[in-house]
């Protein structure tokens, strides 16, 4: 505590503490605090993402740091309450509740930091403070009272280093006595996918799999027969130091290329000059390497060096495929340098990481193309259904627009393409075609009533309009109707606690009101703007619509197939 003689007002320094939960595949919570304890289960935030630890901010207002910055808890998600940071209110009407405020600057001052800040849309909705823009990329848009940047103090600033309380270690010198003790070095934490490096096998035997068992059999192991640990040792070393010094792909310390135990590290020097200064790994007391080594016959069959990768966890699977390649290039360099008659050119890398992403791309791209074909089924069932192409594209419109609105609006909230969005995508075609279809439907109903009561001689126009009308009175209730219960009944899936049930519910819940908006406006103005007048649905132009259906098909599956000989006949040419 010191009295500044600006202000003739005490202005002590708060410090404030952030820690984290990871809950697996929901939302990562973020808790503020202002005490130093971190209660289980919840972790430290690591630097080494962009995160921030702790900060210092002032109590009230000093100098140039005068914004307010309020945190906010809210207990009524569960299992753990969700916090907040805002430079506005706390909401009460979602049980946001003030925890503490604070001060800080809107501009860069002498001896400041800058510091973002943003609030993610999906539940449990809690704020992340970090040091760089990316990393609280929770959301695209302005800034606002829930997402932005400010300034703090720096421990270092002279007039902030006063008002800090002095540590237990301050002045302690390390090299007293004229002797330096080694650092301790950081250790490693579980955030980085773990990569392997595997010599001496040949792949997997799944050739005596039995199908449909309950017991999958994951296959028999096949050795590779040339694989000599002791004559290809000085590249293995040399593998594993390259593989450690590329700090693109490797943390530091995260070299794990012998297997714990038996002092091997002191062997290998005497075996091959190359294993010289090997790569040690950062590992705590009590924790063992990831290496690996297999043993047949009382003979090493194959190795296995393990390297704790820089790909964050966290990362979208679209961008964790970039760091596989970029494995992936750096391994296959690394083999083609040695010799041709070494066995260890037939090493590869794997990760258990690798198999979820390619999972979650697989699933994505699946589901972008199974909405192209349900499109596709789906123009061809209207086509013959309607039997003319001016009640056709009212009705392909209406589903286009309402996939475009739908798509921008989970864009809007911050949702990312997951398997949950690729699935929904799947099915938003048949569930947006059917309320336009019932409209167009009603319309071609009420041709013969409204030509009867009109009679052929009626203008086109006041024709598609009564038609229209016709057609909206007759199944407007009954799709609205439809509509709303619906859109009821996915109300339970909102407060879900299983993430994945209660996005499904509100996806459902957002095409269904967007397609009765789309179907009662757009469709219907579109039906009564271009729509055929006097056109009646008969057995002749029910058959015309279902050859064109038919050619159509035929001609898409020529291009396909000629298209698939064009490129393996291309593939062949380039491989020899």
């Amino acid at each position: 505590m010191k009295t500044n003689p600006n202000t003739n007002k005490t202005d002590p320094l708060l410090t404030v503490y952030m820690s984290k939960l990871v809950q697996g595949g929901s939302t990562t919570i973020y808790r503020f605090s202002l005490n130093t304890s971190i209660p289980s289960p919840w972790k430290v935030c690591s630097t080494e993402h962009d995160e921030v630890s702790s900060f210092q901010a002032f109590s009230h207002p000093c100098n140039n740091y005068t914004s307010r910055m309020t945190v906010c808890v809210s207990r009524e998600y569960r299992p753990y309450p969700s916090w907040m940071i805002t430079s506005g209110l706390c909401d009460p009407r979602h049980g946001w509740t003030q925890e503490f405020s604070f001060y800080v600057a809107a501009s860069p001052q002498q001896n400041s930091r800058r510091l973002y800040f943003a609030q993610c849309h999906q539940r449990p909705h809690p704020s992340r403070l970090c040091v760089k823009t990316p990393g609280c990329g929770f959301s695209s848009g302005p800034d606002g009272p829930l997402k932005g940047s400010f300034y703090t103090p720096l421990p270092s600033d002279p007039s902030s280093a006063a008002k800090t309380k002095a540590s237990k270690t301050s002045g302690f010198n390390p090299c007293s006595g004229g002797a330096c003790g080694r650092p301790a070095v950081r250790p490693l934490v579980d955030t980085g996918a773990m990569v392997f490096v595997v010599f001496g096998i040949l792949g997997v035997n799944r050739s005596e799999n039995r199908e449909n068992h309950v017991i999958g059999d994951m296959g028999s192991v096949m050795l590779d027969p040339e694989f000599d640990i002791f004559k290809e040792m000085g590249h293995l070393c040399k593998i594993c130091k390259a593989v450690g010094a590329n700090r693109k792909l490797v943390k530091p310390g995260g070299a794990q290329c012998l297997p714990s135990g038996n002092k091997l590290s002191s062997v290998l020097p005497l075996l091959h000059p190359e294993c010289h200064s090997l790569p040690e790994p950062n590992l705590l007391p009590g924790q063992l390497s990831h290496g690996a080594v297999g043993m047949h016959g009382g003979k090493v069959r194959w190795l296995s060096m393990a390297f704790e990768s820089t790909t964050y966890k966290g990362k979208s699977s679209f961008q964790t495929y970039s760091d596989f390649l970029q494995w992936e290039n750096f391994i296959q360099e690394q083999l083609a340098s040695l010799p041709q008659t070494s066995a260890l050119q037939r090493g590869f890398q794997t990760c258990e990481h690798w198999k979820q992403i390619f999972m979650e791309i697989i699933g994505v791209e699946s589901a972008l193309w199974s909405l192209l074909l349900s499109l596709a089924i789906c123009v061809a069932a209207v086509s013959v259904f309607t039997a003319h192409l001016l009640l056709l594209l009212p009705v392909l419109i209406t589903i286009i627009g309402v996939i475009c609105l739908v798509v921008a609006v989970m864009y809007w909230l911050g949702w990312e393409m997951g398997a949950v969005e690729a699935i929904s995508l799947s099915i938003l075609v048949g569930s947006s075609v059917d309320y336009c279809l019932h409209l167009v439907e009603g319309y071609l109903l009420a041709g013969e009533t409204v030509s009867l009561m009109l009679g052929q001689s009626s203008e086109p126009s006041a024709e598609r309009q009564r038609r229209t009308l016709e057609a909206v009175n007759h199944v407007g209730v009954a799709i609205v109707s439809s509509a709303v219960t619906t859109a009821i009944s996915t109300v339970p899936l909102f407060f879900c606690v299983i993430v994945p049930f209660a996005k499904f519910g509100q996806i459902v819940a957002i095409n269904t009101a967007i397609s009765i908006l789309f179907t009662l406006s757009v469709t219907s103005a579109l039906l009564a703007c271009m729509a055929p007048a006097h056109f009646s649905r008969h057995p002749g132009a029910v058959l015309k619509a279902s050859l064109a259906v038919v050619a159509a098909a035929a001609l898409g599956g020529a291009l396909c197939w000629t298209g698939q000989q064009l490129g393996a006949s291309a593939w062949r040419s380039l491989s020899t």
